[in-house]
């Protein structure tokens, strides 16, 4: 019984990636006229409000917490070297929203802290990771 509940699990996680995937191709970067500049806007925010309803429907768990951290990495990818103009801040508001997320699934589950690791020890330009690097380092330091 438990080992169908496990596939079930698995499948789900699955086709959470896959939307996940589906909703980044909407988060493309921009080097048209500026005529054309708002649509390339929309699409930014179409994309992050798809990200935003997939992820406000997560259980809070590790396996959860990486595909989070996967997703911020991404995204942090897109706007530092893949041509994204978010002069909106439309990406950068749902990076925000992602760090809010996983600091609350650390709260509820001190599980999700190890999900943190990739983001330590390397410096991103956005500095959004710092308040889940500071909470995986804290928890390594107190006994």
């Amino acid at each position: 019984m438990r080992l169908n509940v496990v596939a079930a699990e698995m499948h789900e996680l699955d086709g959470v990636k896959k939307a996940i995937t589906e909703s980044m191709k909407y988060i493309k970067p921009y080097s048209g006229p500026s005529r054309t500049w708002f649509a390339n806007q929309h699409s930014l925010r179409e994309g992050c409000n798809r990200l935003s309803a997939i992820v406000c429907e997560l259980p809070v768990n590790r396996q959860t917490a990486d595909i989070l951290v996967k997703l911020l990495l991404r995204l942090e990818k897109k706007l530092s070297v893949g041509g994204v103009d978010d002069s909106n801040g439309i990406v950068g508001g749902l990076a925000g929203e992602l760090v809010a997320l996983l600091e609350e699934f650390a709260r509820i589950d001190p599980s999700c802290i190890d999900a943190f690791e990739p983001l330590c020890g390397k410096k991103y330009c956005f500095g959004w990771e710092d308040p889940i690097v500071r909470i995986f380092d804290e928890r390594l330091i107190r006994p």
